[in-house]
């Protein structure tokens, strides 16, 4: 990647484009260099050179913020954006299908995530932007800010990340850079071809500058993920006080992810005060997920709805560890249900933003006018089949936990004999989100040295969030069906076969658990509702009126904030301190059912939040900058948590309902870091940081009839404070000193550990934040030498807490909540790079190495609950860069 800062001084118009840039209100921000800067190019090409750039940014910002910057054009140092944000210190990431999923930036979930300095989304109940929707080819890099200035978007107790797209005056003139690579996924065993293509030019007319570019990226990639979770723990009706799991399931999830990324800008600085610029983005995530699904239980068939009771009676002995703990066992009576259901997204988002800037005699004014567009879809669609068994076994003592039933025959699950038709369930959403943002900033550098300038700007939002659903399940088993299952119809009949596949956690060790039975055999024919569900006798639902909702939320910030220079005690110090003042109204509408009719209603809410900063840096010497940081920092609740609709769980008679009198959640926080330069591509740092929370969101239970169904709700409600502490320390190097090829060698290493106390999900406890690895590491091997890069990268975080799960604590009607543990995992990722010549580089890139399999258990009982197993990923590639 190259790097150009040049500046032409002679005015002229430019007809067409002044008409279209001056329509709008005037400047914006721009990420070009200084327009009063001399004409130089820099070259920054390879793995060496994007973590110098990375280095640059830490140490000359006005906060404490990490930064990764692509290797080159098309490649962060990872294959999404949240595989590579992992990479930097405090922040962990969870997954989903086996690619990096959502952030956490030193605990909290609650981000603010930015495109080139502008708020960007993805449309849903929540605010922010789901990560696998980004192509991370259109990647320049990623700034995460974990401190503030008074300038930044608010929104984010967690940190504030800002993606950065490149711009047409980042080069010095034409630029052409593409991609093609081939992936391959093993567990899937699917290949597919991505993509991704750069054009970039400028020109010089009249006296001025304009410049042009185009960056397109294409991925499809296929997945496999295999489950097995084992039921929630159970007190036997022995009397003998031991749990035993109420079942397990297990499953095939196989699917394939489409994702297109653009980015096109437009450039314009006709003299050298002023610049225009006109960007544009889109993306597009497309999911299309198969799920071949079997469920067995010995509780459920003895559940006796009177007392609420499950009389879970052992056949023959159970045999317990040293502690009483359930190991080995069978059960009197199984229900069994195969599942086959199909879960397709897509998800568009576009963004258009329109700008400027001017710079003269101290003066620099910005402005931009952006707007935001977002849709989200989603269409389930389930039939499931019943079967029996006279018991169902147990074994935790195997590597992979046993749990199956016991029949008299191997066959006996794909012999349609054995089955019934059981339930059919449809879920159906969809979200739309859209934002128009106006900002204008300014700054003024002052003839002072104590205050060498100030900076004031407003900004003002109006943001549109909807969602709708439906969400229902229904019995199918007719007695006009006398087909082979039992109660189908003869159009479903028709589509029940064996599941294609035999080999479930294949690569995971021994057990006994079950790996094929009969279920929908091609999963397409779900994918046309219209058509199945008159097979099954039903029609399809429309949305229903008390699961949708419309919020409007409107912010007005003005901030104001000075940078000092001074000294103490010898030493030189700088930085900023700065407030700004955010004004939110919002507004919502929903349905409730009240005697059987809908019935609208509205509500809103306004809203002052005063949000103080500083950022303090000292150089205590050449080498070593000391910072220190302090500010108040406020995210306010997602859209279904401030909206009293329902969502609904046909399937376990669960719900979740907002809560309009939901406060915002707001940190004080104080950070302070020690950086040690030691050159230009190597540090080392250290740093500790505490934030102190108020309002903390937790879930409060209770029950309601809703279409003459009983459901347990949800409501979120703002619980006790909680603090976070932590500290983080980091080297990153290159062992320039030693001898020969040797000198390429080098190393980045980062730990990070977080000690948090907070409401928990389960009402009236305190526990660590969910989601949260109390301790989290990097360890990256690196050899970047002439045309012959290697990195190795092992990414650790420990244990969390992931959710909870009901247990059922007697044999009467006492149920009770169990927190559920994520086990702590590792991820080994590698990537090599041979420069063919100076403009071709192959690569060879493969994720999760080492084949890792996650996997969770039940605090209550600590017996284990899920593994999930995902594919492990290659690449090979070819870069051109003209």
């Amino acid at each position: 990647m190259s790097i150009n800062q040049s500046i032409f001084g002679r005015r002229r118009a430019i007809a067409a484009a002044a008409a279209a840039l001056c329509a709008f209100p005037a400047w914006g921000q721009s990420a070009t260099a200084d327009a009063g800067a001399e004409p130089q190019q820099v070259v920054v090409t390879g793995m060496r050179a994007s973590l110098s750039k990375a280095q640059d940014l830490k140490r000359n910002a006005d906060q404490v913020v990490d930064s990764i910057v692509a290797d080159d054009i098309g490649k962060l140092p990872d294959s999404n954006v949240a595989e590579a944000l992992q990479r930097i210190t405090g922040v962990q990431i969870s997954r989903s299908r086996g690619e990096g999923d959502r952030v956490q930036i030193r605990g909290l979930s609650q981000t603010q995530t930015l495109l080139n300095g502008r708020s960007i989304f993805t449309a849903g109940k929540e605010r922010g932007l789901s990560f696998q929707d980004v192509p991370a080819e259109l990647m320049a890099g990623a700034d995460v800010y974990k401190t503030p200035t008074a300038d930044q978007v608010e929104g984010g107790i967690g940190g504030v990340i800002d993606l950065r797209m490149r711009r047409p005056f980042d080069f010095a003139g034409k630029k052409v850079a593409a991609t093609v690579k081939a992936t391959d996924a093993d567990y899937a065993d699917k290949r597919n071809g991505e993509g991704s293509l750069l054009l970039s030019n400028r020109w010089k007319v009249g006296g001025g500058d304009v410049g042009a570019l185009l960056s397109v990226a294409h991925q499809k990639r296929n997945y496999r993920s295999d489950t097995q979770e084992i039921g929630a723990p159970a007190q036997l009706a022995d009397g003998s006080g031991t749990y035993a799991p109420i079942g397990a399931w297990y499953s095939y999830e196989l699917g394939e992810r489409k994702r297109t990324g653009v980015s096109a800008t437009l450039q314009w600085r006709p003299s050298r005060q002023l610049e225009f610029y006109l960007d544009s983005n889109f993306t597009k995530l497309e999911t299309a997920t198969d799920t071949y699904g079997f469920y067995g239980t010995p509780y459920w068939p003895n559940y006796n709805a009177a007392t609420n009771a499950g009389a879970m009676w052992p056949k023959g002995a159970v045999t317990t560890d040293a502690s009483g703990r359930f190991q080995k066992g069978s059960f009197y009576g199984a229900d069994l249900t195969t599942s086959g259901y199909i879960g397709d997204n897509d998800t568009k988002t576009r963004q258009l933003a329109i700008g400027g800037s001017w710079k003269a005699d101290g003066w620099v004014v910005k402005s931009e006018l952006g707007h935001t567009k977002s849709d989200f879809e989603r269409q389930y669609q389930e039939v499931r089949l019943g079967a029996a068994s006279t018991s169902f076994a147990y074994d935790l003592t195997t590597k992979v936990p046993s749990a199956y039933p016991e029949l008299a025959g191997a066959d006996d699950l794909v012999t349609p004999s054995k089955y019934w038709a059981s339930k059919a369930l449809y879920f159906r959403q969809k979200n739309d989100g859209k934002e128009t943002v106006w900002r204008l900033d300014g700054e003024r550098s002052l003839d002072s040295n104590l205050v060498p300038r100030v900076r004031a700007g407003v900004r003002l939002s109006n943001r549109d969030a909807s969602s709708s659903e439906i969400n229902t399940i229904n019995d199918i088993w007719n007695a006009a069906g006398t087909g082979p299952v039992g109660g189908a119809l003869p159009g479903l009949a028709s589509q029940i076969g064996v599941i294609p596949y035999n080999d479930l956690l294949k690569r995971e060790g021994g057990g006994t658990w079950p790996t094929q039975w009969l279920s929908i055999a091609n999963l397409d024919w779900l994918r046309d509702p219209a058509t199945s569900r008159a097979a099954l006798g039903l029609t399809v639902p429309g949305f229903d009126a008390a699961q949708t909702f419309d919020f409007s939320e409107k912010t007005r910030a003005i901030y104001g904030m000075a940078d000092f220079e001074s000294e103490l005690l010898g030493k030189a110090v700088s930085g900023n301190v700065g407030v700004r003042y955010v004004k939110t109204r919002t507004a919502r509408s929903y349905a409730v059912l009240e005697d059987g009719t809908y019935a609208p209603r509205s509500n809103g809410t306004s809203d002052d939040d005063f949000l103080p900063s500083v950022n303090a840096r000292m150089e205590l010497t050449e080498k070593l900058v000391a910072r220190v940081a302090a500010s108040k920092v406020v995210t306010r609740p997602n859209f279904d948590q401030l909206t009293p609709s329902l969502s609904l769980n046909a399937n376990d008679r669960t719900a979740y309902m907002g809560n309009p009198d939901l406060q915002p959640l707001s940190a004080r926080q104080f950070d302070t870091t020690l950086e040690y330069y030691i050159s230009k591509s190597d540090y080392l740092f250290g740093a500790a940081f505490y934030k102190k929370v108020d309002g903390f969101i937790q879930t409060t239970p209770s029950t309601l009839q809703y279409a003459g169904t009983t459901y347990d709700v949800s409501t979120p409600t703002n619980g006790k404070d909680g603090t976070i502490k932590g500290v983080e320390i980091g080297y990153q190097g290159f062992f320039t000193n030693l001898p020969g090829a040797l000198r390429g060698l080098g190393l980045q290493a980062n730990f990070t550990y977080v000690d948090s106390k907070a409401p928990g999900p389960i009402e009236g406890q305190q526990t660590a934040l969910e989601g949260l690895s109390r301790t989290s590491y990097n360890v990256v091997a690196m050899y970047d030498y002439e045309d012959f890069a290697v990195r190795l990268a092992y990414n650790y975080r420990g244990k969390y807490l992931s959710g909870t799960k009901n247990y059922y604590v007697n044999n009467g009607n006492t149920l009770a909540q169990t927190p559920l543990y994520t086990d702590g995992y590792g991820m080994v990722d590698g990537y090599m790079s041979y420069a063919v010549s100076k403009a071709v580089k192959l690569s060879f890139e493969v994720n999760n190495l080492t084949r890792t399999s996650r996997r969770s258990s039940f605090g209550a009982t600590g017996t284990p609950f899920g593994r999930y197993v995902d594919d492990r990923r290659f690449a090979l590639s070819m870069h051109v860069d003209l």
